[in-house]
């Protein structure tokens, strides 16, 4: 099991550790996700491709 826990701040959703620099996934004013990681790099996209991040994730996963 992993320490990781979603902590809700405002209008971001943060992927945290329970360290500084956490990772954040918010809703822009396009109605887009943006992604942003804890070294400083953004993503943003359409919330239908953003909804299948968890199967890339399991696929990723399955060919290691």
């Amino acid at each position: 099991m992993n320490k990781y826990f979603l902590r809700e701040e405002k209008n971001k959703i943060f992927l945290c550790c329970g360290k500084a620099g956490c990772p954040s996934a918010e809703v822009d004013g396009d109605g887009m996700i943006v992604i942003k990681d804890d070294y400083g790099n953004s993503v943003k996209m359409k919330k239908a491709e953003a909804e299948l991040l968890p199967k890339a994730i399991k696929k990723l996963n399955a060919k290691k």
